[in-house]
């Protein structure tokens, strides 16, 4: 069974769109759809915004059913010149990069750090380039922040210069899928670009958008498990 978590309603609903339902749950809060997209068993977790909503839904899906893959789906803000909004970022590492006990720890307390699975990796780059989906591979950076202000992008490109994209639940669902050791790859499409004026007005524009973007790089990418 693959396990699909996306934070908002905008995001399940596109996923939900292209799969068949057959039944639904809640758990604390966290609503479970289960049912099939293609010819995979798929649980859908909505989550809720932030690491904190995902943690919770990630552990509840490892926990409940027999979860083989874990894939996380939704938006997120990009960080570099090149991307565009409607873009894929795929994850190669992620990290939680607002985790900071550095006051005890020194530089090394800045951020937790979290490889993905490389075999899935591989499989969401080749989802895109079938399904041509432009594409972006590198860090994700997760944190409990909407980033809108130029002060917040220039202490996030300090410590982590890799980071192509921020958001806010895949560093929960990293550390809690490396703790069940249940391989996981993190997916966004892009809704705004912090280099873009009024970025904040393209998300409200986009995230619908981005969403659909999103479900539709789910769908082919389960062709190839």
């Amino acid at each position: 069974m693959i396990g699909i978590i996306a934070a908002m309603d905008i995001e399940v609903d596109a996923i939900k769109a292209v799969s068949t339902i057959t039944a639904t749950k809640t758990v604390a809060g966290c609503q479970m759809y289960l049912g099939t997209l293609g010819d995979k068993e798929i649980v859908i977790g909505k989550s809720g915004v932030g690491k904190s909503h995902a943690a919770m839904a990630t552990t509840i899906l490892c926990m409940s059913y027999p979860i083989d893959k874990i894939i996380n789906v939704g938006t997120a803000g990009g960080l570099k010149e090149d991307e565009n909004v409607l873009d894929i970022v795929i994850s190669d590492q992620v990290v939680q990069a607002d985790y900071d006990t550095s006051p005890l720890d020194g530089p090394e307390g800045i951020g937790l750090v979290y490889p993905v699975d490389p075999e899935m990796v591989k499989a969401s780059i080749q989802a895109s380039q079938e399904n041509h989906i432009p594409y972006h591979v590198g860090t994700i950076a997760s944190q409990d922040l909407f980033m809108s202000r130029e002060e917040d992008y220039q202490k996030l490109l300090k410590h982590f210069p890799a980071s192509i994209c921020s958001e806010m639940e895949a560093g929960a669902v990293a550390q809690v899928c490396t703790k069940f050791e249940i391989p996981f790859v993190i997916l966004r499409g892009l809704s705004d670009v912090v280099h873009h004026s009024g970025n904040e007005m393209e998300f409200s524009e986009y995230a619908s958008k981005a969403s659909q973007q999103s479900a539709k790089m789910i769908q082919a990418l389960l062709t190839l498990f």
